[in-house]
């Protein structure tokens, strides 16, 4: 399956559980997201020619999501954006910067435990694509690496969530994002070199949930009279 096809299909399942499940109580939410991102320690590998260690610095991460609440479970769509800057390229100072960034499109589920404390934790999880970009410039060569993939991308979600009234909630997460291999092209070669983006993410958020709609009386009809 495409990674195209793979995000339609999640996001129609996510629309269509939405619509199926609204008469029953689902609360719909939007939301927006921030925080710090660490990129470990990364292996360019040029295939059958050279292993490259890349370190990145510590960065940052932005996002947004929305979806439903359906009492325990919470289904959504989520973008977000990464980025690290380059602080070591090699085992030699080799004067080269940059950063890798991406884009991810998210479909999560996300279970709370409702103990009935004013924090609640939850777990879940989440698949979708990440587009994965690669700049670095070498000052001494003057070459510019400016490639991007779209790849297969999967996360794991544990959280602490606090209620600060019914319809405005805080969320403070770890994530795992991960994806498969990226490639891309080194310039002015036919030469690719194959690479990752398994980050760790601390994230809060802040969540406007929508007031619920009340429940349908099937002994009522559309006009307020009984049938």
């Amino acid at each position: 399956m495409t990674i195209a096809g793979l995000l339609v299909r999640g996001t129609s399942l996510a629309f269509f559980m939405g619509l199926f499940m609204s008469d029953a109580g689902a609360q719909y939410y939007l939301g927006g997201q921030a925080g710090w991102t660490g990129l470990p320690y990364q292996t360019d590998t040029i295939e059958g020619m050279a292993a490259i260690p890349v370190s990145f610095s510590a960065g940052y991460n932005l996002g947004a999501r929305g979806g439903y609440r359906l009492g325990s479970w919470r289904f959504e769509e989520e973008y977000s954006y990464r980025h690290n800057n380059v602080a070591e390229y090699g085992e030699a100072n080799t004067g080269v910067n940059g950063n890798r960034h991406t884009h991810s499109i998210m479909t999560n589920v996300i279970y709370d435990f409702i103990l009935g404390w004013p924090v609640s934790p939850h777990v879940g999880v989440g698949i979708g694509a990440m587009n994965v970009s690669d700049h670095l410039s070498v000052p001494t060569s003057g070459t510019f690496f400016n490639d991007s993939s779209w790849q297969f991308g999967y996360q794991a979600i544990a959280g602490l969530r606090y209620e600060i009234n019914p319809y405005l909630a805080l969320d403070l997460d770890y994530r795992y994002l991960a994806t498969t291999e990226s490639m891309f092209k080194i310039p002015n070669t036919r030469l690719y070199y194959r690479t990752g983006d398994n980050t760790n993410n601390f994230v809060a958020s802040l969540t406007y949930l929508f007031p619920p709609s009340p429940p349908i009386d099937p002994l009522v009809t559309p006009s307020g009279g009984a049938p």
